[in-house]
């Protein structure tokens, strides 16, 4: 994690108490979508060959919590969409 300047902290602490909980949603979900994309060329990166479902499964097991890469692998074979 990057040091944070305590001279400029107050800012950006300023910054987002003065944004609407939606607004700090939104950056959020742009954070993660920044993440996932930067996976998804990491993985393609390493192995252009990759089949779609092997790469969904990949940035499950890279970008979420191991307990809930886990469940989410579960429900996907218990819906019968197994990885080829």
């Amino acid at each position: 994690m990057a040091v944070r300047d305590p001279e400029t902290e107050w800012l950006r602490a300023r910054t987002y108490r003065r944004m609407t909980p939606a607004e700090r949603m939104e950056i959020a979900a742009r954070m993660y979508e920044d993440a996932v994309s930067l996976v998804r060329s990491s993985i393609l990166h390493q192995d252009p060959g990759i089949s779609p479902e092997d790469l969904e499964y990949e940035i499950r097991r890279r970008v979420l919590p191991r307990g809930l890469a886990e469940l989410t692998e579960e429900a996907w074979r218990a819906r019968g969409r197994n990885r080829t």
